[in-house]
């Protein structure tokens, strides 16, 4: 099996060693000079960055692995992260200040899921561990059949697992044992990554593969319930007839939302499996849903918004386009999207038009931030891929130097001219 990493194309060698899957990609700057520029905006929204943080690294192209983690099981929220390097913490919601912060010494790959009082990460070494959520103490670990790339789903007292093989599997999360496991067959050539599994109605286990298909499996057996197939390989090399379901996917009111990589985005009752709805689009890094709109980000960095009820076109804004959007989030009355080069764009829910900017370099110079001793002689590419997060009315967006920031939506401004950097 080959791996690739999208958008830009990294293609790189994989080396099979123990059944692990490695995949290891220059950390150089990319060659960017598709991507729009960017033109002065009209801002009519006040944003407030409200404090900055440093939480270790993520790897390129994230997505759905490492994202940041809002819990409040226990008492006041947290923000827990992990990083690519291992370093795993708590932070305060309010300031952003470290509760706690442990390091594993070892690579990690996807997490953090969360229960009531543990945090599970994978590791590199294909390996399941859990951690005292108050203070980061390991208190269990388990093999896994190989890489974890996307965060794990707690459901009670179950641990949903997809792995790059093709499987899922059930733990217990007090002990990790496994309870059941699922195995598809996947295509020789796979876009490097997988789909956040979803539970459902507390009764079922929506998984998205590399060949297409949507499936819905018993949360208590693993027993598949339906399949369905989102997007149909097409072409004659293995590069064209890549359809994975990597994304993000969301389900409201009996339907779940997805989209696959070179195939449809579609509405899929999660009942029976039938499709409701599918329109042809690409998209690597998913959607989001929120009162009957969908709100995705294609291939090509457009953002689109859909009829929920029929997969119509609402809206697009087309003046992204080659700027490795992330994931789109909804806050208050915007849409929001990050970029490569570490500016965030706030649109208009109602008609894709940009409210307001922020330059993440000019954040955490106004906050002081201070990255390290030699930041001043060396560029920080602060490229964000890792879905941002709304939680309460704040946004947290986490770029892949692992820098997370927080921004408050205040009430509307006079329109002016917002300056680029």
């Amino acid at each position: 099996m080959m791996l690739l990493r999208m958008k830009k194309i990294c293609l790189v060698p994989v080396t099979l060693i123990s059944s692990l899957l490695l995949v290891a990609c220059g950390s150089s700057p990319k060659d960017y000079s598709d991507a729009t520029p960017l033109n002065a905006i009209n801002t009519s929204v006040s944003i407030k960055a409200l404090w900055a943080q440093s939480t270790g690294d993520v790897p390129e192209y994230a997505h759905a692995q490492l994202p940041v983690v809002m819990d409040s099981a226990g008492g006041d929220k947290k923000i827990y992260v992990a990083s690519r390097r291992g370093e795993v913490a708590a932070h305060a919601t309010k300031n952003g200040d470290v509760l706690w912060q442990i390091s594993m010494n070892e690579a990690l790959t996807g997490g953090p899921g969360v229960s009531a009082d543990l945090l599970f990460v994978g590791t590199r070494e294909a390996e399941l561990v859990a951690l005292d959520k108050s203070n980061g103490a390991e208190r269990w670990r388990q093999r896994i059949s190989s890489e974890m790339l996307a965060t794990p789903v707690v459901a009670g007292e179950l641990l949903i697992v997809q792995t790059i093989d093709g499987r899922i599997s059930a733990h217990k999360t007090t002990t990790g044992k496994k309870l059941w496991s699922y195995e598809r067959s996947i295509p020789k050539l796979t876009l490097r990554g997988t789909s956040v599994p979803l539970v459902v109605n507390e009764a079922a286990v929506l998984a998205g593969f590399s060949d297409g298909r949507l499936l819905s499996l018993s949360l208590a057996t693993g027993e598949l319930l339906w399949e369905t197939t989102i997007a149909v390989p097409h072409g004659r090399t293995d590069l064209e007839r890549l359809v994975d379901i990597d994304g993000l996917f969301r389900a409201a009111d009996g339907v779940v939302y997805v989209s696959s990589y070179q195939g449809r985005v579609a509405a899929v009752s999660i009942e029976d499996g039938n499709v409701l709805w599918a329109r042809d689009m690409s998209s690597y890094t998913g959607l989001t849903v929120s009162e009957e709109q969908i709100f995705i980000t294609d291939a090509t960095s457009r953002v689109w918004a859909l009829d929920g009820r029929t997969g119509a076109t609402l809206w697009r804004q087309d003046s992204l386009l080659g700027r490795e959007l992330s994931v789109p989030v909804v806050q208050g009355n915007t849409v929001v999207v990050a970029d490569y080069d570490g500016f965030v764009h706030w649109l208009s829910r109602d008609d894709g038009g940009f409210v307001a900017r922020k330059s993440l370099d000019k954040v955490w110079s106004t906050l002081r931030y201070i990255w390290d001793s030699d930041e001043s002689a060396e560029k920080v590419y602060r490229s964000v891929s890792v879905s941002p997060l709304v939680d309460a009315g704040t946004l947290y967006v986490r770029d892949n130097t692992g820098a997370l920031a927080a921004f408050a939506l205040l009430k509307q401004a006079t329109p002016k001219q917002a300056a680029i950097k």
